[in-house]
């Protein structure tokens, strides 16, 4: 077992993000095209009552376990981490039950009462299953994060995009000729199929090289630091306040889609038009504005465990350094793609989805990418200090007046679905302030300004550039779009060199791939 360093874990985490996102997005296209908006919207009804089960189910142990094994590695605890995930497993397995039993007796309740169109219904009988495949995947994600070692849960990760594209295209393909209810339905059981494939990969894993006679070789079964009760009370400090938080949150991430459809019929759209337009919102637009934060994701990811490590030693100027790479990262990756989702909103998501109408949706809310990029990292930093419901919290309270916008402007007829973008804007926004401001209340402000200015420099030389590019044309054609598009990013990265945000000393400490990026890097104008 090969425990890497923060670089590393992230490096692979980011690549492996990347692929199942453009492999995502592939998914997406293929659905949308083949089901529709409403179809979408069926399939996204649904998603809030899963978010809510599965934080029943999970407890907050997927938070509890990478932070406990990583520090039971640290102190050589064999018996610590086998405790932790012994509790884990058989808390978290008895829910899934309980739950999974639940939602199938109380199935036509949820019908009548909670799902706002009832071609939905097959869709969520179809969801049932995934509970137990996710829940016990997360205690394998978690054992694998606490031990810094990505490459399992990215490969999984890309195992079961692969199973759900295929699926997708088998089983959604044959049930449309039926109904849409049915084919959105399919496209649930894809991603039943995928959730399995991708834990059976993980077990698999696990077996090969994450026994703990591997990773603690010479520490004593039946001897640990602290006692079980001890135990159970770290694992219930950290679980208990996530699990209440998320609650909460996911309450009112369930809540999302009745009120969305339920104001939009207030403004006077039927329940189709309604449904549609919150297809177009969540399974469109959010999407492709979340694409970015897969870098940040994978930053947030190994950040727990590297600042719970950081904060047991006592180095504070650790967590300072990590949190001044993560404020560059972010800068570097949000920043380029707010003027892109910005400027050709309409054009990617008509060439993306054939449906003009996402674009002036996400378009409101792309100018403020950083602050939802930047939103993971300081997550992720406040749940290594031990802070995770203060993280929550921040979240809760951007959701509540997310909630409370939504009910006020998507009723407004000359607003519409454009009300639900700027609600989301405001509530992330807010949120990510917030995590800010406790953040460098508890570490200090360490976040190197200069750099961040490079970055918005060149940014806004890509703006002109693609700007000119495509200024003779009101809506560029595929042909011009892709262009400016490679040209700006090109530009954007030698900028990034010329300016000494990118130099090779810097691309170089990055495993594997850093010398030839390192070579490249020196290739451009004034770079070192």
């Amino acid at each position: 077992m090969n425990r890497r360093t923060f670089l590393h874990g992230a490096l692979v985490l980011m690549i492996s993000g990347l692929i199942t996102r453009i492999m995502g997005f592939v998914y997406r296209i293929f659905l949308t095209r083949m089901i529709g908006a409403q179809g979408m919207g069926l399939f996204q009804l649904v998603f809030p009552i899963l978010g809510l089960v599965l934080t029943f189910v999970t407890l907050g142990f997927p938070l509890a376990i990478p932070k406990l094994v990583a520090e039971s590695v640290a102190q050589n605890d064999k018996a610590k981490v086998r405790r932790v995930m012994r509790i884990s497993t058989v808390c978290v397995v008895s829910m899934s039950m309980i739950c999974t039993i639940a939602l199938y007796l109380l199935r036509h309740i949820v019908e009548t009462r909670w799902l706002t169109d009832p071609r939905a219904y097959p869709v969520f009988l179809a969801m049932i299953p995934v509970i137990g495949v996710i829940a016990i995947s997360s205690l394998y994600r978690g054992y694998f994060q606490g031990l810094q070692d990505m490459s399992p849960t990215a490969w999984a990760s890309i195992l079961e995009q692969s199973v759900r594209i295929v699926s997708i295209w088998l089983l959604a393909a044959y049930f449309v000729r039926f109904s849409l209810a049915y084919a959105a339905a399919a496209a649930m059981m894809g991603m039943v199929l995928g959730e399995l494939s991708g834990l059976l990969w993980m077990i698999l894993q696990q077996r090969r090289r994450g026994r703990l006679d591997q990773i603690l070789p010479d520490a004593p079964w039946n001897r640990s630091v602290e006692s079980i009760r001890q135990t159970v009370r770290s694992i219930g400090q950290i679980s208990l306040p996530v699990t209440m938080s998320k609650l909460i949150w996911s309450l009112l991430f369930a809540a999302e889609p009745i009120l969305v459809t339920r104001a939009l019929q207030d403004a006077g759209f039927a329940t189709s038009q309604s449904t549609a337009m919150y297809g177009l919102y969540s399974g469109m637009a959010i999407p492709l504005l979340v694409f970015p934060t897969v870098i940040t994701s994978s930053l947030a990811t190994n950040l727990v465990p590297a600042v719970s490590e950081a904060a047991a030693a006592g180095e504070l100027f650790r967590i300072r350094k990590r949190l001044s790479q993560s404020f560059t990262a972010t800068a570097i990756v949000s920043f380029p793609a707010s003027v892109v989702l910005t400027m050709f909103a309409g054009p990617i998501t008509l060439a993306i989805y054939k449906e003009a109408h996402v674009g002036p949706i996400l378009a409101v809310m792309a100018p403020f990418e950083f602050l939802l990029c930047l939103q993971a990292p300081l997550t992720g930093i406040l749940q290594g200090l031990n802070k995770a419901g203060i993280a929550m919290m921040n979240s809760i309270i951007g959701g509540v007046l997310k909630l409370l916008l939504i009910v006020v402007l998507a009723a407004q007829p000359t607003i519409g679905i454009l009300g639900v973008s700027m609600a989301t804007a405001f509530s992330f926004t807010l949120s990510t302030l917030l995590s800010l401001w406790f953040v460098i209340r508890y570490i200090g402000f360490s976040v190197r300004l200069q750099s961040l200015g490079r970055i918005a420099i060149a940014s806004v030389c890509m703006f002109a550039y693609m700007k000119l590019i495509t200024i003779r044309t009101a809506v560029p054609s595929s042909n011009s779009l892709l262009l400016a598009l490679i040209g700006g990013l090109i530009l954007y990265f030698a900028l990034l060199c010329a300016l000494r945000v990118l130099t090779s000393r810097s691309v170089a400490r990055i495993p594997r791939f850093g010398p030839a990026l390192a070579r490249i890097v020196k290739w451009m104008p004034f770079a070192v």
